[in-house]
């Protein structure tokens, strides 16, 4: 080993040795992070907070059209980059509070619940505050240490990741030449520390609406009604066939109707969600979610026929499924980083902005936040950070990698 591969190496142990000194500190700033209100579309604020504290990590920092926070880190021969990313938003709207109680506080989230010994408690705390303190922290540590690594690291945080969000700020990044372009990306944003999520789950969301002439429970009784229409073909759907050997599921997860007990509505709607591990078996559950809504409208008009009756169907939201084979570089690394800090790698799928990065040919995965985590998307929420230390050093061993930076990563044996 030449003496500047040797300063190489020692300089990414310095990182990682970092980022053990750092924990406490790296705690305040999810703390900081989490307690910024951030509700899907509205991240701003979070944003720029982010935006600084990678500023001070050196990073040449810039948001685009989609609000994301992008900073790069500059290699020595530049690009292709390697993306590593967060999201900045969260499932709760700004009314709610989010104060994070530490041990020994009394939590408003859970009545009767006081917050044990190195736990935090509260309202995104986890999900993804977690994933945005990786992402600072790590950053940090490559600064404090003096890591240099021969490609550009693009450390990204997204918006809309969340739920309607429909993965908004990665498929903006990844409908563009920047994001297209980058060698391999990796996103922090679950809480299993041995998991790799090398499968993205596809999903559809459709809102159904059905509407009818209405009128008074009494007077026009008989008349076709929209809320048992949609009734007749929420059960056809949550009774859809699934597909055994690819992962699927059909949810009817919103309905609505009416707006007096005495009145025939004049609309009635719900909101149905299909996932699957599979392009193809999305395609065919779309296909069978309109038959069954057909058929549940036909039965409400057999019984209560009706000139005005109709239904609609439109997306509110779309993920595509996509795999990153586990030979493809950024698996291989993540599962060696996970070994070298003594975890146990697993592969599995899961949904997050990985998916965008799959579908458009970038080899991605999603890896944990580390430390202990639960209640995720609750007001329940609670985050454990002692040994989250361990999957930071893995996620930067993974960047030092990726990037050229290391033995394995420069294909030295």
């Amino acid at each position: 080993m030449r003496v500047d591969e040797a300063m190489e190496d020692a300089s990414v142990e310095a990182a990682v040795s970092w980022l053990a000194e750092s924990a406490a500190t790296i705690t305040e700033l999810q703390i900081e992070l989490s307690e910024i209100a951030a509700p899907t579309g509205n991240e701003h604020a979070r944003a720029e907070v982010v935006a600084h504290w990678l500023r001070t990590a050196g990073c040449e920092v810039h948001r685009d059209a989609a609000g994301n926070v992008l900073a790069r880190r500059a290699g020595r021969e530049g690009k292709p980059a390697l993306g590593l990313s967060a999201h900045l938003d969260s499932v709760f709207d700004i009314r709610q509070e989010l104060r994070v109680m530490r041990p020994g506080e009394s939590s408003p989230y859970a009545e009767g619940i006081t917050v044990p010994p190195g736990e935090l408690h509260g309202p995104g705390i986890a999900d993804d505050a977690a994933g945005l303190a990786a992402l600072i922290g790590i950053a940090q540590a490559m600064a404090s240490a003096s890591v240099v690594t021969r490609h550009d690291v693009l450390l990204i945080a997204t918006v809309g990741e969340e739920g309607r969000g429909n993965l908004k700020g990665a498929r903006h990044l990844f409908a563009r030449r920047e994001g297209k372009a980058l060698s391999g990306f990796i996103t922090i944003d679950h809480p299993d520390a041995n998991v790799i999520v090398n499968r993205g789950v596809g999903s559809r969301r459709y809102a159904v609406e059905f509407f009818g002439p209405g009128g008074h429970s009494w007077s026009d009784y008989g008349l076709y009604n929209p809320a048992v229409a949609m009734a007749l073909a929420a059960q056809r759907v949550q009774n859809l066939k699934v597909p055994k050997r690819v992962r699927s599921s059909v949810n009817v997860g919103v309905m609505s109707a009416g707006r007096a007990v005495n009145a025939i509505p004049e609309r009635a709607a719900m909101e149905v969600d299909l996932r699957s591990e599979s392009n193809g078996t999305l395609d065919r559950l779309e296909r069978d979610l309109r038959k069954a809504v057909a058929a549940g409208q036909s039965e409400e008009l057999a019984e209560r026929p009706s000139a005005a009756a109709r239904w609609e169907m439109r997306s509110i939201g779309e993920r595509p499924a996509g795999e990153t084979p586990e030979t493809e570089a950024v698996v291989v690394a993540a599962r060696r980083a996970l070994e070298r800090e003594g975890f146990k790698p697993q592969l599995t799928a899961s949904s997050t902005d990985a998916n965008a990065a799959m579908a458009a040919g970038v080899p991605a995965i999603c890896v944990s936040w580390g430390g202990r985590s639960g209640n995720q998307h609750s007001a329940r929420e609670f985050y454990a950070p002692a040994g989250r230390e361990r999957s930071l050093a893995a996620i930067l061993r993974m960047v030092a990698e990726l990037a050229g930076l290391t033995e394995a990563g420069n294909g030295r044996s």
